[in-house]
């Protein structure tokens, strides 16, 4: 009985191994026909069998006019299978080795899309990856300016930069709540240079005033309240920082009749 049973399970997880096994893509006569077959598994989103079959395009049919067809369709597979570090070399490969290719503009974008989805989807992780596909996806900008996906391309810029934005926007509350306001202007400061576009930009400039004025920088504080309010008049914060301007312009005023009565 014992025997039996271990026998039925070892055909049961053999059938389980067979089927979970990608499937492999036939070699054809021609590259035509070898890439219908890869694109075939590819919209039957076979993406693991794609990528055998595209490979078995480019290895063995290395001169055909379809090479950069399924160079391209390749990095589309690993990055449908949600390898976007091998999806990133792929489209980097095509743009190398098919200079010429109808798909070397997409594969740009993709590469930089690649690298965007592989970063850290937590604002407080390394954002290395982040950085360099918001550089790419600028660079692809400025060389394809009328390309239809020059808009998907600016969405993720700022779906990017928002990211980074609260990275500093947090630092710099970290420091703000240390009572370090010098090193919390540092990274308010950077959020408005650098992220403009980004929600953290109006927080980001109020805090810049708070910490000024917190630091006994009266007359730079006041110049950023002055700037909130006129940047962001319909923002939350607005009250608060008229608030800030009448204290701050009370004090200087406190301060002035002081200096002109010695």
């Amino acid at each position: 009985m014992n025997k039996s049973i271990h026998i039925i399970t070892g055909l049961v997880l053999l059938a389980f191994i067979i089927g979970c096994s990608p499937r492999v893509v036939r070699m054809a006569a021609t590259p035509e026909e070898q890439l219908d077959l890869a694109r075939a598994e590819f919209n039957k989103k076979h993406w693991l069998t794609a990528v055998e079959g595209f490979q078995k395009v480019i290895f063995n049919f290395p001169g055909s006019m379809v090479v950069d067809t399924a160079q391209y369709l390749l990095g589309m597979s690993y990055f449908e299978n949600e390898d976007y570090e091998l999806a990133a070399v792929e489209f980097r490969r095509l743009m190398s080795n098919y200079p010429q290719s109808d798909y070397v503009d997409e594969a740009q974008y993709m590469e930089a899309v690649s690298y965007l989805r592989n970063s850290p989807k937590h604002y407080a992780l390394d954002q290395e990856d982040l950085k360099k596909a918001i550089q790419m996806l600028r660079d692809f900008i400025m060389d394809n300016p009328d390309s239809p996906l020059a808009e998907n391309a600016r969405a993720s810029i700022l779906e990017g930069e928002e990211i980074l934005a609260r990275k500093s926007y947090e630092n710099g509350m970290t420091y703000f709540k240390m009572y370090d306001y010098r090193a919390a202007s540092i990274y308010f400061q950077e959020v408005i240079d650098n992220y403009t576009g980004t929600s953290y930009a109006p927080p980001a400039l109020f805090k810049l005033g708070e910490s000024q004025y917190r630091n006994g920088k009266y007359p730079e504080a006041l110049q950023k309240f002055n700037s909130f309010i006129t940047i962001y008049p319909t923002h939350e914060l607005i009250s608060r920082a008229e608030e800030y301007v009448a204290k701050i312009n009370r004090t200087l005023e406190t301060v002035n009749a002081a200096g002109e009565s010695r």
